[in-house]
């Protein structure tokens, strides 16, 4: 009878130590895997395959990120009163998110409040949030306002100050009644109106000679550029300045594409009429070799 009970005894104990190793070995394999899963996660963004460079895992994430904000355009577009801005969308990619949030935006103008260096353009586009979706020409200036835009980077850089926008610049145009047509500004608004932005401008036949020959003397031009040259579309660009392989530096507020890479300066004169050099209205003289 004893040693029954000894060996009921031993095969309980035996029992017990078979299931604590059962459960054991259980916890430990979903404890593995499950670091298994952690440690396969990508830190960056997990919407990317793990091992995937930092770098690349970025670029993948800003995609992701534009082709989220797509999606919620395409799914509102009905509240776009402008199919422009639809368009903007998918042409633009840096425009989408200024595109997305558009139907919920303030309209009114926001100032400009980065640091402004005289003698420093900055690159500004229509778009620009603190001003794209003001009205202008019968469009969210985002569409329409190349001119003003082109002519705020101009002024800062001329002045040193941000105290006209292209939002406050947009106003004077169509005060003065010459916002519209293709280019969204008449030229005359650069012979007639420059004065009250403390600007004045000399024009001249567009060639390269008169291109380079002006931008030598230390101003910037200022081209309305006609469709399918630059862009598809008739806008106005900003000339900054000759580079050392004689090339040109070309900000266009509608395009980031554009204004990446410098310009052989006989295409950039070719895509206009007339060059319109902008100098500060006290500092203005003429006599320089260009033809006028």
């Amino acid at each position: 009878m004893n040693a029954n009970r000894r060996l009921i005894i031993l095969a309980v104990i035996a029992l017990l130590v078979i299931v604590l190793l059962v459960v054991g070995i259980s916890s430990c394999v979903r404890s593995c895997s499950s670091d298994q899963t952690t440690g396969s996660e990508n830190p960056v963004d997990s919407r990317v395959a793990a091992g995937v460079s930092e770098d690349l895992t970025r670029q993948f994430a800003t995609e992701l990120d534009r082709a989220d904000k797509l999606a919620q355009i395409a799914a509102n577009a009905d509240q776009y009163e402008n199919q422009g801005l639809l368009e903007l969308a998918l042409s633009e990619p840096a425009a989408i998110d200024f595109v997305a949030a558009y139907p919920e935006s303030s309209k009114e103008a926001q100032p400009y409040e980065d640091e402004v260096t005289q003698g420093t353009v900055p690159e500004l586009y229509c778009w620009d949030e603190r001003w794209g979706a003001v009205d202008y020409a019968d469009a969210p200036l985002a569409l329409t306002g190349s001119g003003p835009t082109a002519l705020a980077m101009a002024r800062m850089g001329l002045l040193g100050n941000a105290e006209q926008t292209p939002a406050t610049i947009a106003q004077a145009v169509s005060d003065a009644g010459m916002a519209g047509g293709d280019s969204g500004m008449s030229a005359d608004f650069l012979g007639e109106q420059l004065s009250a932005l403390g600007l004045s401008s000399s024009s001249y036949a567009s060639n390269a000679d008169n291109l380079l020959q002006v931008l030598d003397t230390g101003t910037y031009l200022l081209l309305e550029v006609s469709a399918g040259t630059l862009t598809d579309s008739a806008h106005w660009v900003l000339v900054t300045a000759e580079n050392e392989d004689g090339s040109v530096t070309v900000l266009d507020p509608t395009s980031p594409d554009v204004s990446s890479h410098t310009w052989d300066a006989a295409t950039v004169a070719s895509a206009a009429t007339n060059i319109y050099a902008l100098t500060a209205a006290d500092a203005a003289s003429g006599g320089d070799a260009a033809t006028e």
